[in-house]
Order: structure tokens, then C-alpha cells, then sequence
């Protein structure tokens, strides 16, 4: 591999040793949804993990990848289906040393000329639009050869160039698809993307309706809430994607319910639950996608846990290979069944362990150990009778919760006081305090206000 191959490596998907049996899987159905470097990264991805559709995985993935140019991934590919299927793969799945050369030669010819193209506009001192359009040009082409980390270089610099909305919301696009190739490694994929107010027909031809940009910008944005383990914030941003979205290099419909509703119930009271997703129509529709999902969702509102977690169950084979979710599926899976757990119990002064374990489906043992988890923690305020296998909830003394309230509320207000004061003092003297001496003192700029006086 050259030091240039290297430099693009755009994280090639790990081996895994854990493997999942999912002998039901459609494999052709499931990765219609997709397109580009997400289709051929989700390929990867379940060829590694499934058995049953490895070979048709790997052989899919090879065949996308030769209609396009980038030989990094297709080179780790090939590779990684022959660690794993050996002579099976077949010769025609075989590395193909020809096209890699020929692809190689085309990219470097291809690269050089709209690099000299980008330095002759410079040089020339032309406008900034003549600048950005050879700028745009060269990002479209190395994303789509895979280099993606020499791709942002160059949209960090288009950036200097923007001068109207749509140059800054071309370049801030252009970084978020960047961000999802990378696998949402950038932090600013949850910046704001300030869209044109006016948004004519030459908007329209170039990147669709306005509702399906945002619906894009948004599913961008919960997919990076979702990779860093936020998942309240992200089921919050995926209950606000449009259903007119139509992005497969970035996610599917599908996908959109399946995330949003395991995130929502992760991070959801059952009342939120029945808001923000059964009483959504938008939200409702991607679950209208997914056979049992509103049932789900049904069931756990209405306490009906057992119902629920099997069909959570049934669904789990299909997280595990899922690109996204399946690093995730026991931390979500465990924070499900903890709060139904926590809000089980909320009406109840006692209950019996065994009626708790035949309500969740899980047995007596594995009931108690969850409980013991919670009361340690704090989550829930009970207490377990060991020999008669009760759980009791611990008696709140109302009138010592309330003298706490009280004294948080006046030291609220004379800490607020105290700040006013400061300020009326300040400004009386006209002292001013800059961002930059802030920073020199120490103090906090999160949580003072900032002092200006004219």
C-alpha cells in the first residue's frame, strides 16, 4: 500500500470476533436503501459479523466498489474477504491489480489538473466565485475517490471564499457528508446550517426542496447525537426529520424509526413517549415502516413489558448488524428495561418480586439483581425484604424535602442578588470587562454574564 493509499484511509471497518446468526436476513432488500460509501461501509459491516450472507456481502461490496475509484477501500475490502472466505470468494472478486493501476493513474491526472485549476484562479486573481467553483469541483472529486480527510482541507479553505448564503450552506453540506464518511469523528456536524430565506427553483434543481436539506442537516446531526451515546438529544432531533427525506448515502426511512424510537424509549417517560411519538404524525409515519414498531411502543406505554421487550428481542439480530446502532444495542437495550423498571414501581408502595419478574419476562433472579442495581444507584428509592422477596418503597419525608427546597430557593436568589449588585456597581464606574481579560482572570465565562458599558 502507498504512503498516498494510506494517507486516505478512510476507517476501514474492524474485524470483529463476535459473529451474529441471522439466517431470515434479506440482504438485497436491506441495502436497496443506500448508495455510495454508506452502501459499501454497511456491506463490509454485515459480511464481517453474519455468516449466512458473507460471501454475497463481500462480493456486493467489491462490485459497488469497481464502479467507482476509490482503491483504498476497495483494496482493504478485498483483503478482508479473503481473511475471512478464503478461495471461496471466487476470481472474479479477486483483487484486481489492472484496475487498480488504471484507477490509481486516473486519479492522480484527475487530481493535478483541478489542483493547477484551483492555483491558476488564484494566481490570476479571480473573483471568489470562479475560485469556489474549481474549489467544489476538487472536493466532489476526492470525496468521491474516498479521500475524505483531503476533502475537508478543501473545504476549509472554499470556506474563506463563501460570500452568500448558498456558498455557506454548499460548503457546511459538503462537510456533513464529509462527517458521516469519517464516521462522525467531527464535532461541527451539529453546527447550525443557515439556509437560504428564498429558496427558488435553481435550489431546488441543485439539492431538492428545502424540507428534504433540513430533513438531511437533521439526520446528520442525530446520527452524531447517536454515535457519542446522546441519546435523549438524538431522539429528540430524529422526531424533527421530515418524512420527504430521501438521502441514502446518509441514512434510510427505516433507519430513521428503528433509531429514533429505540433512543426515544432509552431516554423517555412513558407520557413523553405517547407525545412525541404516537401522537406524531410525522414521526409515525417512518414507524408505520417497521412491522411492529407502533405496537411496540403500544405496549410499553401501556405497561404491557413483556410484549414489548420480546418484540425488542425479535428485533435485536437486525441491530447487531446495523452500521450505527449495533455498538450501542446493550446500553440502550439495558437503559429500556431500567426505566420501565423505575416506572413500574412508581404507584406502588410494595410489590412482589415474582410478579414484577412474570410482568418484565425474566426470571425472579435476574429481576432481583435488576432492582439492586437501581436502589443502589439511587433510581429507585425502595428497599428489598430478602425473605419474603418483596420490594417496599422507602418512606419520603415530605416536610424535610420541602425546608431543602426552600433554603436552594433563597441561596438562588441571594447569589442572584449579589450579581446584580455587582453589575449596577460596575457600571456606575464604568468598568468593562472584555472577553480576553475574562480568560486572564480565571473566570468562568459560562456562567457570568457578560459586562459591556458603552
Amino acid at each position: 500500500m502507498s504512503g498516498e493509499e494510506k494517507k486516505r484511509s478512510n476507517g476501514a471497518v474492524k474485524l470483529d470476533q463476535k459473529e451474529i446468526e441471522h439466517k431470515n436476513f434479506d440482504l438485497k432488500k436491506y441495502i436497496s436503501n443506500y448508495a455510495g460509501h454508506t452502501k459499501v461501509k454497511r456491506l463490509v459491516y454485515i459480511g464481517c459479523k453474519c455468516p449466512s450472507v458473507r460471501l454475497a456481502a463481500f462480493r456486493m461490496a467489491i462490485a459497488e466498489l469497481k464502479t467507482g475509484r476509490d482503491i483504498e477501500t476497495y483494496t482493504q475490502t478485498v483483503s478482508q474477504a479473503r481473511e475471512l472466505l478464503g478461495n471461496s470468494l471466487g476470481e472474479k472478486w479477486g483483487y484486481d491489480k489492472a484496475w487498480v493501476e488504471a484507477k490509481r493513474c486516473e486519479y492522480y491526472e484527475k487530481e493535478n489538473l483541478l489542483d493547477s485549476r484551483v492555483s491558476m484562479h488564484k494566481r490570476e486573481e479571480d473573483s471568489p466565485q470562479e475560485i469556489q467553483a474549481a474549489l467544489r469541483e476538487l472536493i466532489s472529486f476526492l470525496q468521491s475517490s474516498g479521500n475524505f480527510r483531503d476533502a475537508q482541507t478543501k473545504i476549509r479553505e472554499c470556506q474563506d471564499y463563501c460570500r452568500t448564503t448558498e456558498d455557506k450552506m454548499h460548503c457546511r453540506l459538503a462537510e456533513i457528508e464529509n462527517s458521516i464518511q469519517q464516521d462522525l469523528t467531527d464535532s461541527r456536524v451539529t453546527m447550525p446550517v443557515k439556509l437560504p430565506t428564498k429558496w427558488g427553483l435553481n435550489l431546488t434543481q441543485k439539492y431538492g426542496t428545502k424540507r428534504t436539506v433540513q430533513a438531511k442537516i437533521h439526520a446528520a446531526n442525530a446520527l452524531h447525537h447517536l454515535h457519542h451515546g446522546m441519546f435523549e438529544n438524538a431522539a429528540h432531533v430524529f422526531k424533527l426529520i421530515s418524512f420527504d427525506i430521501n438521502s441514502p448515502t446518509i441514512i434510510s426511512k427505516i433507519d430513521v424509526a428503528i433509531y429514533g424510537t429505540l433512543c426515544a424509549m432509552a431516554s423517555f417517560k412513558r407520557a413523553q413517549l405517547q407525545t412525541n411519538l404516537l401522537k406524531s404524525g410525522e414521526f409515525k409515519k417512518f414507524m408505520s415502516l417497521v412491522p411492529g414498531l407502533v405496537e411496540m411502543v403500544q405496549n410499553f406505554v401501556q405497561c404491557k413489558f413483556k410484549k414489548a421487550f420480546a418484540h425488542l428481542e425479535n428485533m435485536k439480530p437486525d441491530i447487531l448488524l446495523d452500521y450505527y446502532m449495533a455498538r450501542h444495542q446493550e446500553t440502550i437495550y439495558q437503559k429500556i428495561h431500567e426505566l420501565a423498571v423505575i416506572q413500574y414501581f412508581v404507584p406502588f408502595s410494595h410489590a412482589k418480586i415474582s410478579r414484577m419478574a412474570e410482568e418484565f419476562g425474566v426470571s425472579q433472579i435476574d429481576m432481583e439483581n435488576r432492582l439492586v442495581k437501581l436502589i443502589e444507584r439511587g433510581s429507585v428509592q425502595a428497599r428489598i425484604d430478602n425473605v419474603n422477596k418483596v420490594v417496599i418503597a422507602r418512606d419520603t419525608d415530605v416536610r424535610c424535602q420541602t425546608y431543602k427546597k426552600v433554603l436552594e430557593i433563597g441561596d438562588a436568589h441571594i447569589r442572584d442578588l449579589k450579581g446584580l449588585l455587582m453589575r449596577m456597581s460596575l457600571n456606575s464606574n464604568d468598568y468593562v470587562i472584555t472577553m480576553s481579560q475574562r480568560s486572564q482572570l480565571g473566570v468562568d465565562t459560562k456562567k457570568v454574564d457578560d459586562v459591556s458599558v458603552m
